[in-house]
Parts: C-alpha cells; structure tokens; sequence
C-alpha cells in the first residue's frame, strides 16, 4: 500500500498558500474592525519611531557611551515589527496572534513603569502611554474572528 498515492474518486485537498482575497472578501463588519485594528497597528508603530528621538533627548550620554548599538537595535526592532505588521495586513494567521500576543505583553510589562517614565519625562510618558493604548486597541480588535463573506 502506497500512502502517497490519492485514493481514486476521493476530493483533494486544496493548500492555500498566500491569501487571494481582496479587502471585500470578510463580512462588512468584520472588514471594518479589522481596518480599526490595523490603524491602531500602523499609530502605535508609528509612536514606536517617534519614542527613538525621544529617548535620545533624554539620555544622550547614554548612547554615546555605548557607541551606536542602543540606536541601531532600536532601529533594528522597529524594522522587524514593521515586517510583523505587514505580515498582519496581509491577513496571515500567524501574526495576527503574534500581534495580539505582543499586545497584551506590552500592556502588562510597560503600563506599570509609565508613572516613574512621567516624574522623569512627561512627554516620553505620554508616546509610550499612547502606543500601549494603541497596541492594546489592535491586540483586542485583532483576537476576535475574522468571518470570510460567503460565495454568491
């Protein structure tokens, strides 16, 4: 018996390996929470790259002190999460959880530290606070289903 062969009549299997659908291919509703979710993505990554001058204006001994490396890992992070939300709006699985995931982590490890970031830089506090609030928008918005429009 070979397994690799079909069994004769049987349906096949259909693989789908990059999402063909367009924008109009989710129930309307669907279709607009998840262009919510994916502006509240885009403004918190945005915040992320204003927080980088921010935190050069802060401490600029800091980063002269260990050469370029804290500029460039920031840089490199923000890079690879913009591949992570490019990911998400083409509606892959995958990242869409490692989104949400990444959400509520940030939400949990940052949102405590935001009182002590105010006492020593308010306008610091006030990006970071409002890229928590963003990735936490898109993290809630992004966890519930996405519901295909059926064919005529």
């Amino acid at each position: 018996m070979n397994a690799g062969r079909p069994i004769p009549g049987a349906p096949r299997r259909r693989i789908q390996l990059v999402p063909d659908d367009g924008p109009d291919a989710l129930q309307p509703g669907d279709a607009r929470r998840f262009r919510r979710a994916l502006a509240c993505v885009f403004a918190g990554y945005a915040l992320a790259w204003v927080e980088i001058p921010l935190e050069l204006a802060v401490s600029p001994s800091e980063a002269t002190a260990a050469g370029a490396s804290p500029l460039a890992a920031a840089i490199i992070a923000r890079v690879l999460l913009g591949v992570l939300y490019m990911f998400v709006a083409l509606r892959h699985a995958w990242a869409r959880w490692a989104v949400v995931a990444l959400g509520f982590l940030s939400a949990l490890f940052v949102a405590p530290m935001l009182p002590g970031e105010w006492q020593v830089f308010p306008l610091g506090a006030l990006v970071t606070g409002l890229g928590v609030v963003c990735k936490l928008a898109a993290a809630i918005l992004l966890m519930l289903p996405l519901r295909r429009r059926l064919a005529p």
